[in-house]
């Protein structure tokens, strides 16, 4: 192993709403306090991971930082290499101290990156107000009045009865009764975002994202047909947005706390070697995806930031040499050497 991937410093910065910022540095040269530890994951989901940290005999200071939705983000840096980002996000959680007699301990969960699975559907819908008439039945009470009718009546005429009309006014008295009344109410409706006939999906992606205040890093979809029909949006944001990604036979995921759209035709090029001179740990080992059937090897390491999600890399054991795409994996420190564990598919 070369000393250049020996003793790395590890950094986390914590930023608040208002603007303020704090770095810790966890210097691992022998005397250096341990500051913090964490498990930071990495995956090709469209939500984002969460991860966890432990900040080790923090000050008032320090947990003042530690609140939820404060962002979060995690640096290494190697003699072999200047500071790099490990990953960052926002905290979702903090826990209450604890306290083992010797050592206090602050645990957190954090996401990499905002997520946007809870933006409800009303966010990308259109309001409009909407009379709606609607009818009750109600008692009412109609006064007594006088009323021109014909009127009966009878004369006898030579010794007989005989019925006459004559027109006359009568007197009708006030009753209550019960009448349906229409009335009419103002309603707000929400009409689902909708496109016309011969839209392009990438222009709803954007469209969809822009109303939902979704920040996109970076959009390639391998295919981009035309709705021939429009298309209606329906669900949440990012659920209509991973619709129409997979419908163009791309994919979305989360890459150091940024929402990314692929089509995996490419991975990003590392160049690095995993071998036992080079930060290799132990031989790698095989499985499957149940998923999606696909072989996976997996590889335990020196922490190197450069392999994340579509990462290719080439791992070298005793038994097997593979050029990999990382498919998921988890970054480590425990207050010794950082490590990865990273799972990996043959490139194709």
């Amino acid at each position: 192993m070369s000393n250049k991937l020996r003793y790395p410093v590890l950094y986390c910065t914590i930023a608040t709403k208002t603007g303020k910022k704090l770095e810790l540095e966890n210097n691992l040269r022998p005397g250096s306090d341990l500051l913090f530890t964490f498990d930071i994951n990495f995956n090709m989901d469209a939500t984002p991971p969460e991860s966890s940290a432990s900040f080790i005999n923090s000050s008032q200071h320090i947990r003042n930082y530690l609140k939820a939705k404060n962002k979060v983000a995690f640096y290494i840096k190697y003699e072999a290499f200047g500071k790099t980002l490990i990953d960052e996000g926002e905290i979702k959680s903090v826990d209450p101290i604890q306290y083992d007699g010797v050592t206090t301990t602050v645990p957190i969960t954090f996401s990499s990156g905002n997520d946007y699975s809870s933006i409800p559907a009303k966010s990308i819908q259109k309001e409009k107000n909407k009379t709606e008439g609607h009818y009750k039945r109600a008692k009412v009470k109609v006064k007594g009045k006088t009323v021109k009718r014909r009127v009966h009546y009878y004369t006898v005429e030579d010794g007989k009865k005989v019925g006459h009309y004559k027109e006359g006014h009568v007197h009708v008295d006030g009753k209550t009764e019960i009448k349906r009344t229409r009335y009419t109410v103002k309603k707000k409706v929400y009409t689902n975002l909708s496109f016309k006939k011969g839209v392009k999906p990438s222009v709803a992606i954007k469209k969809i994202a822009h109303e939902a205040g979704i920040k996109i890093a970076s959009m390639k979809l391998a295919q981009d047909k035309p709705f021939k029909k429009g298309y209606t949006v329906s669900g949440k944001p990012l659920s209509a947005i991973n619709k129409l990604v997979k419908r163009c036979k791309s994919k979305m995921f989360y890459e150091r706390g940024q929402l990314k759209i692929d089509d995996l035709k490419k991975s990003k090029k590392t160049h690095i070697i995993l071998d036992y001179t080079s930060g290799l740990l132990n031989e790698p080992s095989y499985s499957d995806d149940s998923e999606s059937g696909d072989e996976l090897y997996e590889s335990t390491s020196y922490l190197l930031p450069q392999i994340t999600v579509r990462s290719t890399y080439e791992v070298r054991g005793d038994f097997i040499k593979k050029t990999l795409i990382a498919q998921s994996g988890t970054y480590s420190f425990d207050g010794t050497q950082p490590t990865m564990t990273v799972d990996g598919s043959p490139a194709k």
